[in-house]
């Protein structure tokens, strides 16, 4: 009889994940052969475009604590987030950050704020509990093109409110290099 080995997984991803769900985030096991494990339809998408939608109802209250984002104003948000104006990688992450932080501005509604563009937040930094936390481990995505290797798979990318955030590469802590 041999003893296992301990490797990544069972000495440190396992374990984060463990601590993060202690911590009252939710966690999905990823696939390297399924999307929808990840709720995607393909491997090319890093947005989790569900969760960001109901994030952007729940996130985004009116004054009398009720919705009011349609479709329209959602798909707008979203398609600032996900398509930047920016050719440059640089200057493409300095403009989503900027919409992480401070929003992005959508068509006005009739009869509020004198049908003025309004302001959409994708993270609540005022009220947290309002965000989603989410942990997906073996997180598969396609590389653009094709290229080099085909694809990658980070061991776990942490999402608020369906938006990767953070990618963690875990290490064995055996690896003396």
């Amino acid at each position: 009889m041999t003893a296992s080995l301990p490797n990544e997984s069972t000495e440190v991803e396992l374990p984060l994940i463990r601590q993060l769900i202690g911590m009252r985030w939710s966690h999905l096991e990823g696939s390297k052969s399924d999307p929808a494990a990840s709720e995607r339809e393909t491997f090319r998408e890093v947005v989790l475009s569900q969760r960001l939608r109901a994030a952007l109802r729940r996130v985004n209250l009116d004054d009398e604590s009720n919705e009011w984002l349609d479709e329209s104003r959602i798909a707008q948000a979203e398609a600032a987030l996900l398509r930047p104006s920016a050719m440059k990688m640089i200057e493409a992450n300095q403009e989503v950050t900027s919409l992480l932080l401070t929003g992005t501005t959508v068509d006005g509604i009739e009869g509020r704020d004198g049908g003025r563009g309004q302001t959409v937040h994708y993270i609540d930094w005022e009220q947290p509990e309002r965000n989603e936390f989410l942990a997906i481990n073996q997180f598969r995505v396609d590389e653009p093109g094709g290229q080099a290797h085909k694809y990658v798979v980070p061991d776990i990318v942490l999402f608020v409110n369906g938006i990767p955030l953070v990618v963690i590469e875990c290490k064995s802590p055996y690896i003396t290099e």
